[in-house]
């Protein structure tokens, strides 16, 4: 059986053959090479490109489904942030009444004590008093801005897997997947094409037959016998 290659002619320089993305290794890579050789025992330069063929194929199929999981976790992930601002957009609003009511700054002030940091700071970044407002305005200007401030759907339950679900982009990447597990296919049967030309004309190759010097020499000398008769 042909052995890898070594592992460090594939990690530097020149003779890098893959490049490793965020979240893969050569460790991983090598451990699916030597996995390949052992399954198919490469004999001679077609079969080892085959194999090297079908390393790749693999991997760039590991890749794919890496990159599908990663974009369902980054939507989740979207979905659920966007839920959680339109959460905070909403708890902020239910204060737009008292706001209203606060008539003068230590109003504003007593109310926004009440908030958590994160509430407070939101409130005084978007509504700021300003050094030339009068206080009794910045109440009802808060509550103006809470009211016009529209949360935006929140997706959960039922709604957040429908959200997730591009029905689009889900038949694009399973035709994707579909094309390369054919090519893996394609180039696994080649590779057994190969083997099994190789073994039916080993099989089948004409042997030649060593005589005997001594049997050779018995022959000649008879034949000579005869002659002379």
């Amino acid at each position: 059986m042909s052995k890898p290659r070594n592992k460090n002619a594939l990690k530097h320089g020149a003779n890098a053959r893959e490049v490793m993305f965020w979240s893969e290794n050569y460790e991983d890579y090598e451990a699916l090479r030597t996995e390949l050789y052992l399954e198919f025992s490469p004999s001679g330069s077609t079969e080892e490109h085959l194999v090297q063929t079908l390393l790749d194929l693999r991997w760039r199929r590991r890749r794919l489904d890496c990159y599908e999981r990663i974009t369902i976790q980054k939507r989740l992930d979207q979905i659920r942030a966007t839920n959680e601002i339109s959460q905070h957009i909403e708890n902020l609003r239910s204060f737009a009444t008292e706001f209203n009511e606060a008539t003068d700054a230590k109003k504003v002030e007593a109310l926004l004590a009440t908030f958590s940091p994160f509430y407070s700071n939101t409130v005084r970044d978007r509504w700021p008093l300003q050094t030339d407002e009068d206080p009794s305005t910045w109440g009802p200007k808060i509550a103006k801005g809470l009211l016009a401030w529209i949360p935006p759907r929140r997706h959960e339950q039922a709604d957040e897997f429908i959200a997730m679900v591009d029905l689009e982009a889900f038949d694009m990447a399973l035709a994707r997947l579909e094309r390369l597990d054919a090519m893996i296919d394609r180039t696994i049967k080649r590779l057994m094409q190969i083997k099994t030309m190789k073994q039916m004309h080993g099989r089948f190759e004409p042997k030649l037959i060593n005589v005997p010097a001594t049997r050779d020499a018995s022959a000649l000398e008879s034949a000579q016998n005869r002659s002379t008769e």
